[in-house]
């Protein structure tokens, strides 16, 4: 089967281990790989050697499947731009692997946006996503049994959008996050478990925009008054508890109270 000027494969599967069809490596001008498990555990692939042959491939997404490090790291995609990673489970080597030699920012040179959603197995943030260098976009969403994110997220310099929304057991951020001087947006809606913020998150100050529903309980540093511009998007409680006594003191800021939101991705997941 040759299928050369194929840009973009999409892939169901039903089964726990999948091998991807050799064909693949003859795709030179595909660009997105979609692989999509429908069955009740998640899948084990292999052979992913044959994407490090796809010169052009820019996006993967995987949902319900078993991911480990090498299978990323081994694909040798430098044109790889967008990882997402739905509802996965991860072998021990996805968080952390013993081969020193392995430099993830010349296997990933130009990746720039690492989605990870709905992986309830996720404890932690591998310590190789904080060395890809090139990342801009963050995403780590409705992982349940994320606690904590390592210091060395303080390392992406280049990184303008965080996300980690519905991490309900999130329980503070790294102080090393002042050092995302490019951060431009922050989403910790629905982290229940927040206590605090940065205490000098007032360095960020090309952080706009705020995401902060549900997040009443968590404490706002004094540096929080150092940042120009900011809007927050957030329920009327954490207006009011938060947000209201600082209008004073912070003349530009905007706080957009949203209606209450019903997540629905749920539904698509049965």
């Amino acid at each position: 089967m040759e299928c050369p000027n194929v840009e973009t494969l999409i892939l169901n599967i039903s089964s726990q281990n999948f091998a991807l069809p050799s064909f693949i490596a003859g795709m030179k001008k595909l660009k997105v790989l979609i692989i999509t498990n429908h069955g009740s555990y998640p899948a084990r692939l292999t052979k992913f050697s044959c994407l490090s042959l796809l010169p052009n491939l820019k996006r993967i997404r995987l949902e319900k499947v078993s991911v480990t490090l090498l299978d990323i790291l081994h694909m040798q995609l430098v044109r790889l731009k967008k990882l997402s990673l739905v509802m996965c489970s991860f072998g021990e080597d996805f968080y952390d692997i013993e081969d020193e030699t392995v430099d993830v920012s010349r296997a990933l040179p130009s990746l720039q946006e690492i989605d990870i959603d709905y992986c309830y197995d996720l404890d932690e943030v591998p310590y190789w996503v904080c060395e890809v260098v090139s990342l801009k976009s963050l995403s780590i969403t409705n992982c349940n049994k994320l606690s904590l994110l390592p210091e060395a997220i303080g390392n992406l310099s280049r990184l303008q959008v965080l996300r980690l929304s519905s991490c309900i057991n999130l329980s503070a951020l790294p102080e090393t996050m002042e050092r995302l001087g490019q951060l431009q947006f922050l989403d910790i809606s629905h982290c229940l478990g927040l206590r605090k913020l940065p205490l000098e998150i007032g360095k960020l100050q090309k952080l706009k925009k705020m995401s902060m529903r549900k997040c009443w309980r968590c404490q706002l540093p004094d540096s929080v008054k150092n940042l120009e511009d900011l809007v927050v998007k957030c329920d009327e409680e954490t207006g009011l508890v938060l947000w209201e006594r600082l209008k004073p003191k912070m003349r530009s800021l905007r706080v957009h109270v949203e209606e209450i939101e019903h997540n629905l991705n749920l539904l698509h997941m049965f």
